[in-house]
């Protein structure tokens, strides 16, 4: 009796991890097939979109014109700018719960995006799930300090991981870079370019097998620490991953597959 019933609870025990394997390998799978991206290459290929904007929400517009979901953003510049969003919406809306508060996507977006908010606003409106910041090390200095102070965080070789408001991200420098394991979208700030040259980076992001459909370079038109200096230098960058020149009378650059149809990324 007491053998039989050791032979029911390992049934029991092996069933329950293979539901629990089968839940995970669900789970993975929808996160896999609900992201939304383009033509993938490395930084020099031509079918891939490569975009030069003059500020931050145009990035934003970029990225949600184009219909991205569920994605990781790689993003570079001098440092990561953080706010808290209960200072911004109305505290008449968290009176009001539940209702107004399914619009605080749509309110970020067009009443409140800017260059602090508009990182937010793409992981409120699930454009982005997930952000790698390549920043100099004296600002991952600042957030390991930081981290240190927080539970949900991880200190290792690399940089360090931490989770705020509900979305991971992980700072870590050029050098230590390794990739991101999936097609990611980029965005390349000009302030990161007073610490560190484009070739530099462009080597960098390339040993690191960087696949990615859309590279955004952005002026960061009115930040304090741009100066036309870090806008030549993010234009030489420019030129390293093959975007053409802007055109006569205008100061944007861009190129892409016109006929791109942005889809859910298949199952492996």
């Amino acid at each position: 009796m007491q053998r039989l019933t050791i032979r029911r609870s390992l049934i029991t025990c092996f069933a329950v991890i293979l539901l629990a394997t089968a839940i995970l390998f669900g789970l993975d799978r929808v996160g896999h097939t609900s992201r939304v991206s383009g033509i993938t290459g490395t930084i020099v290929a031509r079918e891939i979109d490569k975009k030069q904007v003059d500020d931050p929400p145009e990035a934003y517009r970029v990225w949600k014109q184009a219909g991205y979901r569920g994605r990781t953003l790689v993003f570079v510049a001098d440092r990561w700018e953080s706010f808290d969003p209960g200072e911004i919406i109305p505290t008449q809306m968290y009176r009001a719960y539940p209702l107004p508060l399914y619009n605080t996507a749509r309110r970020y977006e067009e009443e409140y995006l800017n260059g602090v908010t508009f990182l937010y606003a793409a992981s409120l409106n699930k454009i982005i799930r997930n952000i790698v910041a390549i920043v100099p090390e004296q600002e991952v200095a600042r957030m390991t300090e930081a981290a240190r102070k927080v539970k949900n965080s991880r200190i290792d070789a690399r940089g360090v991981s931490i989770t705020r408001q509900g979305f991971p991200r992980r700072f870590t420098t050029g050098a230590a870079f390794d990739g991101a394991g999936e097609s990611v979208l980029v965005y390349i700030g000009a302030s990161y370019f007073r610490y560190a040259e484009p070739e530099e980076l462009f080597r960098q992001l390339s040993s690191a097998g960087l696949l990615t459909d859309c590279i955004v370079l952005c002026n960061e038109a009115g930040k304090d620490t741009v100066t036309a200096k870090e806008v030549a230098k993010l234009n030489r960058f420019a030129g390293l991953i093959g975007l053409p020149p802007p055109s006569t009378g205008s100061d944007s650059r861009t190129t892409s597959t016109a006929a791109t149809v942005h889809r859910p990324l298949p199952s492996p």
